[in-house]
């Protein structure tokens, strides 16, 4: 059976790679081909750049089983080593793309590309499709304001605690996902005890410090919750940055399960309080702002 495939990222998934992937499916329907997915172990920039700052919108794993939701059984993960990186476009293209799977049909976008100083793009592959056989389809980006949608700009919107938007360009609440692990127990003696998340892949992009309205989702279970990003500055001179969630009408040991932590609105920046008196009032605002919040979510 002949294909149909794309290749790019897909980090999170967002509005824009939603509008090819299913212009992509509907091609494969209509003419009868293998839909295939060709992305990355991990993203290019930490190969590029000796020190990157986690920028991943989500899980490698966890972007493959959303595709794999979508109809796409069928995804290369390659891995973006230094050798790989210098591999020219043709060479990807004559030595690998045709030959393994003799694509009937290739998908781009506006940002799409391959190949050593990202000359495998539109132009490139329009180029060569008469020599090879293939059709091109270029789609379109989606806009937000004027500008196309892309992953860095929801990156930029969710370190500028812009969550809202971030999450109307995703289509879905930005996740984070990961075990449940031991905290200093501060939060449970202010009458708060709170589950401290411990990220299955650390390179995920952390969002601005700050109190956040979320949904936990714990087994086949979901609830609302409180959940804090930031170093915890009235009870710690110096800490590290922590992410925990206070689950409302909630009282388990959940020590060591998975729990995916679903930001739904940003409350509020990160303060320093005068007393732990002041903090507790504080959140106990947060609490009853949360809970007018919840009111408005299905």
């Amino acid at each position: 059976m002949k294909h149909v495939l794309t290749i790019g990222n897909f980090d999170g998934i967002h509005l824009g790679h939603r509008r090819l992937l299913t212009l992509m499916l509907e091609q494969a329907a209509q003419r009868e081909l293998q839909p295939v997915v060709i992305t990355y172990t991990r993203h290019p920039a930490y190969t590029l750049n000796p020190y990157p700052q986690a920028l991943d919108l989500m899980p490698p794993q966890i972007r493959n089983a959303k595709l794999k939701s979508m109809g796409i059984n069928e995804i290369e993960m390659l891995t973006f080593s230094p050798d790989f990186a210098r591999t020219t476009a043709d060479d990807f293209l004559h030595n690998y793309l045709m030959p393994k799977y003799e694509p009937e049909l290739i998908v781009v976008g506006f940002d799409s590309h391959f190949g050593y100083k990202r000359e495998g793009d539109y132009s490139f592959l329009q180029s060569h499709s008469q020599v090879y056989g293939y059709d091109l389809l270029y789609v379109e980006p989606e806009l937000f304001q004027g500008n196309p949608i892309s992953s860095s700009l929801i990156r930029s919107m969710l370190q500028k605690a812009e969550l809202k938007l971030a999450n109307q360009l995703l289509g879905e609440p930005y996740s984070l996902y990961g075990t449940v692990i031991r905290g200093r127990g501060a939060g449970r003696g202010l009458g708060f005890p709170t589950a401290n998340l411990k990220l299955d892949h650390p390179q995920q992009l952390i969002p601005a410090c700050g109190i956040y309205l979320s949904k936990v989702h714990l087994g086949d279970q979901d609830y609302y919750g409180l959940t804090n990003i930031g170093y915890s500055p009235t009870l710690v001179s110096a800490g590290n940055l922590v992410i925990e969630t206070f689950i409302l009408d909630f009282d388990r040991d959940i020590y060591g399960d998975r729990i995916t932590v679903q930001l739904l609105d940003y409350l509020r920046e990160e303060k320093v309080f005068s007393s732990r008196a002041e903090l507790v009032n504080a959140m106990q605002s947060d609490l009853a702002l949360a809970r007018n919040l919840i009111r408005s979510y299905p």
